[in-house]
């Protein structure tokens, strides 16, 4: 089975590094062209894929064809490759906010096979949360291909394709969330007067023992705050704290923008 990738930045990038490192796919048999050739030579040289030179060389060395670039460039991209993408026939995957399958169909002007996912950039690590779904041409082993691509480097889960907007932002933006958490909490630390990289090692350290401890239990999050809370304490002083500079609210508000522009753009 090969893999090509158009575009490999940030996302594809991570999903990339995630396949090669749990070794689900053999580096040799991933192939991939991005607009930035010296970035290209330099991903080539240090995971050991193949750089293409055109999208017609790597169409025709690609059993899955990943769309990695950012949703604004599929309208001019797809009826350029659609030729050689219907010739091929091989599942097309596309990674882009906003475009349903039904959109990505029409652009390449037949009736091709394609599975929508939406991971995040915790793929690199294997540990990406990812959001699959197949329009009617992709079969259930179409699906199940990817689901197993997937679950080699992380959780995936089957979404209606109606709700991959809400996916998207619980899941594909909120890693900038909890980065933004922690540099907040060592920034409140380097205030206080320890070290920021020895406060951000801290921070980081108790968000991932926090998230797994939810993950293991069977407590609802709140539940799991009152616990942590004594009565007249430090930690209900941060928390109402948090609570009145409108810590929840913000969150829920940030899921919702990011709901409402998801949809925005599906409409482009």
């Amino acid at each position: 089975m090969k893999l090509g990738f158009i575009g490999a930045g940030n996302m594809a990038g991570a999903i990339i590094k995630g396949f090669v490192n749990k070794n689900c796919v053999n580096s040799s048999d991933i192939y991939f062209i991005r607009q930035n050739k010296e970035k290209q030579a330099q991903q080539a040289s240090e995971i050991g894929i193949n750089g293409c030179n055109d999208y017609e060389s790597l169409i025709e060395n690609s059993d899955i064809l990943f769309l990695g670039v950012k949703p604004v460039v599929f309208p001019t991209l797809l009826p350029q490759i659609a030729k050689s993408v219907k010739k091929k026939n091989p599942l097309v995957v596309s990674m882009a906010a906003g475009l349903t399958t039904d959109s990505i169909k029409e652009m390449l002007g037949y009736d091709a096979k394609i599975i929508r996912i939406m991971p995040n950039v915790n793929a690199a690590i294997a540990m990406s949360t990812t959001a699959v779904c197949k329009n009617e041409f992709a079969s259930d082993e179409d699906l199940a291909t990817i689901k197993n691509l997937f679950s080699s480097i992380g959780l995936t889960t089957e979404v209606p394709e109606n709700q991959f907007a809400i996916f998207t932002a619980i899941a594909g933006c909120s890693p900038a969330y909890v980065y933004m958490f922690i540099d907040g909490l060592a920034r409140g630390a380097q205030k206080m007067g320890m070290n920021k990289q020895k406060a951000l090692e801290i921070a980081a350290s108790a968000v991932i023992g926090s998230a797994s401890m939810y993950a293991q239990s069977n407590e609802h999050p709140q539940e799991l705050v009152d616990k942590v809370c004594s009565p007249g304490g430090t930690t209900i002083e941060g928390v109402t704290t948090l609570e009145e500079y409108k810590f929840t609210a913000g969150v829920v508000k940030a899921v919702e923008n990011s709901i409402l522009k998801d949809r925005e753009l599906s409409k482009k």
